[in-house]
């Protein structure tokens, strides 16, 4: 089963580039920071920021579904049957019917009354916990344990999304004033639930085309920026144990060395590069090392870096 990895791509590529302009504008000089304590802000930097979790899980769900709409329409009938005929259920869940119920579809051929019934019902479907998506991956033929590192991540994230958009990220009815916004614990938690979708947007694709050898490296530099991450939080956690005199000079270094994990949202390193040229190499390609070298920093020239 073929997916368009092109419109895959452009889509991520589009909503990926909207998230890093709002990241930006959240960290930046010209939104006011209201801080509250050392580390800490609040008012519309760090609702930009929440701005960028609900944006997030959305680029998530659009990753599933783009893939979905195609391959569901071409899935075996015992996936069908969980999927209900356009205009004939209006509880979302699959139901008999009548020949009469096809009177409306009379002049749609069966592939064309198929399509529309996987989009319709992937148009009612949201994915909010782990859960959801494999099953939704199930569906359309993908191992859902591919992926079994990134679910806790990705559950954190759907429920951050809900409380933002349902409770409007208040920790209880009695609240009057939203919490403040911890460059330590929210930020990194921004990070790792931005590295995941990368990451999990990166292995489907893999698994979708593995001669995707571009995408696959950007999947294992993202692993390794969830790693990173993982790595400074430990670092954070292990300062509760300095003393108090060293205590913020020790915690202003370890915020410092979030700065690193921006280089994995960059573009390739020429060695990066090199270690793709060499995978698709052809055997019959007699271009050295060298040569590949010089022809990469010739298109980097080109790109303007």
């Amino acid at each position: 089963m073929n997916v368009d990895n092109d419109l895959l791509k452009k889509r991520f590529n589009l909503n990926m580039e909207r998230i890093a302009g709002l990241v930006k504008l959240g960290f930046s000089d010209v939104v006011p920071m209201n801080s509250t304590a050392i580390f800490q802000f609040e008012g519309a930097r760090s609702d930009i920021l929440r701005t960028v979790i609900v944006f997030l899980h959305a680029t998530f769900e659009d990753v599933l579904r783009t893939i979905a709409r195609q391959r569901l329409a071409l899935a075996e009938s015992r996936i069908l049957d969980n999927i209900p005929l356009v205009g004939i259920s209006k509880s979302g869940r699959p139901e008999k019917f009548s020949l009469g119920a096809l009177h409306a579809h009379r002049e749609k051929t069966v592939d064309q009354l198929i399509q529309e019934s996987v989009e319709r019902y992937l148009d009612k479907e949201s994915f909010n916990s782990s859960t959801d998506v494999a099953v939704i991956l199930r569906q359309m033929g993908i191992d859902p344990s591919h992926f079994d590192g990134l679910y806790p991540y990705l559950d954190q994230m759907m429920r951050k999304r809900h409380r933002i958009v349902h409770e409007a990220d208040l920790a209880s009815p009695k609240d009057s004033a939203s919490p403040p916004w911890s460059m330590l614990g929210d930020s990194l938690n921004l990070l790792f639930w931005l590295f995941t979708v990368m990451t999990f947007y990166a292995q489907i694709c893999v698994l979708i085309d593995p001669t995707d050898e571009v995408t696959r490296l950007y999947g294992e530099r993202w692993r390794k920026a969830i790693d990173r991450t993982r790595e400074i939080c430990d670092e954070i956690v292990a300062l509760r144990n300095v003393p108090a005199d060293s205590y913020i000079v020790n915690l202003q270094e370890a915020t410092a060395r979030l700065s690193e994990l921006t280089a994995f949202l960059g573009r390739p390193t020429m060695e990066e590069m090199l270690v793709i040229w060499k995978r698709m190499k052809s055997p019959d390609d007699g271009t050295t090392e060298d040569e590949a070298r010089a022809n990469l920093a010739s298109i980097c020239r080109d790109d303007g870096k």
